[in-house]
């Protein structure tokens, strides 16, 4: 019991003697605590860290990196902000910041970060692969292939950024600049399944589809357990419309790898397509359980239960599609045109101005919002939408332009 006296006092002692070693002390429980997976104990950690010393900025964005994960943006921005008003000069500080931002599309707030991480370490080859990691979010993918045209020329790991490129190149629709990429990936990595899958997906792209079939069957025959030579070959048995050997390649993915979230979208949408509307619905809630950040899961859900007359759950999924991606025209357009059916007009028409302002040459948002406007009786207001319809090229419009704007 004295032992334990003493013990207790002496490291009380050394709390006051060594603040900062003890918060380090704290920092390091953390990390421990973080890599058996007791993230709760981690954040106590930190927390006591910085209690201890509130100048550690180390322990502020380790904190950070919990929340962002742990999804409590909020606090992570606090943390990450904190750590940069005690650091100012650590480009590291910076870039962690512009990978949460990205992650939270703050697009313009990532790119000044990542900018001020390269003034500071301006030959800091990551920093220049997580910038091009924020053009590929932005869907710019001319700079992303800008930055990895530099990348390339500076990094030893070359092949691993050729990978990420070629997904750019396919991105972009660039594919017979990424079927070049492609055979220098190969001449690096001839035995890359990950590769030669790619090639068999670009050569389907330029409808060279016997091709991309006998590489796949070549590389099924020769390792039949990956998951991704049955994805990859159910795309290009769908465009040879073999629609059930499709079917049945996506099932040999799944059951080779039940977590596969492309492979139950796909099985999915050929659910859907083929009438099976009660086995599509099903597949799509599989696949949100799953992961419920699939926001094309959740809209292709609302379609089904759509399609099923389910309204009611059909409104539930498209409002989650657009609460977990604002800036999805797609959702926000689905939900509006439920709103449309419940009579919701006002909330409606606020849906489809917030799609028209993403995309305002989207000629089928615009007339959705003039009808919408013709139902809560703003005919002036709707019939102008009808003609911008009109004008950008939808037919359709003009039929409903003669029917109730003949006055306007």
């Amino acid at each position: 019991m004295r032992l334990c006296i003493v013990l207790i006092c002496w490291c009380s002692l050394l709390v006051a003697q060594n603040p900062r070693e003890t918060a380090a002390w704290h920092l390091n429980n953390g990390d421990v605590y973080l890599k058996m997976g007791n993230v709760q104990r981690a954040l106590d950690e930190y927390r006591l860290a910085i209690e201890i010393n509130p100048h550690f900025a180390e322990a502020y964005m380790k904190r950070a990196r919990v929340y962002t994960v742990l999804g409590r943006n909020t606090e992570a921005l606090q943390d990450y902000n904190k750590a940069i008003e005690i650091n100012p000069q650590s480009a590291i500080f910076y870039d962690a910041r512009a990978k949460f931002k990205t992650l939270v599309t703050d697009y313009q707030g990532a790119k000044t970060d990542i900018e001020t991480a390269l003034k500071l370490e301006p030959f800091n080859m990551l920093f220049h692969e997580h910038k091009a990691d924020l053009f590929t979010a932005q869907q710019n993918y001319s700079e992303a292939l800008a930055e990895y045209q530099i990348l390339m020329q500076n990094d030893s790991t070359k092949s691993r950024l050729l990978l990420k490129k070629i997904m750019l190149d396919i991105e972009s629709k660039e594919f017979i600049v990424a079927l070049s990429d492609i055979e220098t990936f190969l001449v690096m990595n001839p035995s890359s399944v990950v590769g030669i899958n790619l090639k068999a997906l670009v050569l389907s792209e330029l409808n060279r589809l016997n091709e991309a079939f006998k590489i796949l069957n070549d590389i099924i025959e020769l390792k039949p357990d990956i998951d991704l030579s049955y994805i990859v070959r159910s795309i290009v048995l769908y465009r040879l419309q073999r629609k059930e050997d499709a079917l049945k390649d996506l099932n040999k993915a799944i059951e080779l790898n039940n977590s596969c979230t492309y492979a139950l979208f796909n099985r999915a949408v050929l659910l859907k397509q083929s009438g099976d509307i009660d086995a599509a619905e099903k597949e799509y809630s599989n696949l949100i359980a799953i992961d419920s950040t699939y926001v094309d899961a959740f809209i292709n859900r609302g379609f089904t239960r759509k399609m099923l007359f389910n309204y009611t759950d059909a409104f539930a999924d498209f409002e989650k599609a657009v609460t977990s991606n604002p800036s999805n025209i797609k959702a926000r357009m689905a939900l509006a045109n439920i709103k449309v059916l419940y009579g919701y007009y006002k909330e409606a028409i606020a849906d489809y101005t917030l799609a028209i302002n993403l995309d305002a040459n989207n000629a089928s948002l615009w007339f959705n919002r003039g009808i919408a406007q013709i139902l809560y009786m703003k005919t002036r207001e709707g019939c102008d939408d009808l003609r911008t319809s009109s004008r950008l090229g939808f037919k359709k419009a003009e039929e409903f332009i003669a029917a109730f704007c003949a006055n306007f």
